[in-house]
């Protein structure tokens, strides 16, 4: 009897390990497996796309490795997306950016809800925003303007404004928008507080005491947290221009089987 007992608390205990050992498993936003982010980009970064993630039910990553094994960095990216565990939902919803370092080489990887939210004409838009950036070697400014950028196009379509569907969202990424989470404007103290990082080509800037916001916002600490925000220069989105795409998404199957969209982004 004792024996059976001993034998029905270990099956139990394997199971109660192998459950943890499943939550433990959730990918952090941000995997650089080249160095091309510092520690604390790296903590900035992570802490950014996770409330994203946990305001929209939307995954926002990034990985960063040393070889794509191939030229074909979407297929590579797609791979990563389905077999390392990406995607928010039973959907998996989420975009993905992906960065290799042999070949030099970006793109982006939507699934589930995520090939919707950033159809051809989005992706256009974030491999605008990143790949100045992405060569001139800033890859932080880089990582962070998608983050920002992803970000502000989910909110808009939060409100029924997909980013590319008709002249109504165009005209909506005219206007210079209110960045931050939950309503908060970190953009403005970032502006009082900031100092240049002194890389590259650009002024990029960095905040080193943000305050600890509230109410749904990054909660950085007052120490030496890099800024999200302050790196990128603000001005309007986009001009009222056509763009191509027209608000459609561009599908296609992964090796595994899944759907993806994205593409876009290139050499760098």
């Amino acid at each position: 009897m004792k024996k059976r007992i001993l034998t029905f608390l270990a099956v139990i205990f394997t199971l109660t390990a192998s459950l943890q050992l499943t939550v433990l498993a959730y990918n952090t936003p941000v995997t650089d497996e080249v160095g091309y982010l510092t520690r604390d980009e790296i903590n900035a970064l992570n802490s950014y796309l996770e409330q994203v993630r946990s305001e929209y039910g939307m995954d926002v990553v990034v990985y960063i490795e040393q070889s794509a094994g191939s030229d074909n960095v979407l297929l590579r990216a797609d791979d990563i997306y389905d077999y390392r565990g990406y995607g928010a939902g039973e959907n998996r919803d989420g975009i993905m950016m992906y960065i290799s370092m042999y070949p030099r080489k970006y793109t982006f990887s939507t699934c589930g809800e995520g090939i919707r939210v950033f159809n051809d004409a989005a992706i256009e838009r974030l491999t605008e925003v990143t790949g100045e950036y992405l060569r001139a070697g800033d890859y932080y400014d880089a990582v962070a303007a998608y983050a920002e950028e992803a970000y502000s196009m989910l909110t808009a379509a939060a409100n029924g404004e997909v980013y590319g569907y008709g002249e109504g969202a165009a005209d909506d990424y005219t206007k210079p928008v209110a960045w931050g989470l939950a309503g908060i404007i970190p953009l403005i103290v970032a502006a009082l507080t900031t100092h240049a990082r002194g890389k590259g080509m650009n002024t990029a800037q960095y905040n080193n005491s943000a305050a600890g916001y509230v109410n749904g916002s990054l909660n950085l600490t007052t120490s030496n947290d890099l800024f999200l925000y302050s790196s990128i220069t603000r001005t309007p989105r986009m001009q009222n221009t056509p763009r191509s795409g027209g608000g459609m998404s561009t599908t296609h199957t992964s090796s595994g089987g899944t759907t993806h969209g994205g593409g876009g982004g290139g050499s760098y």
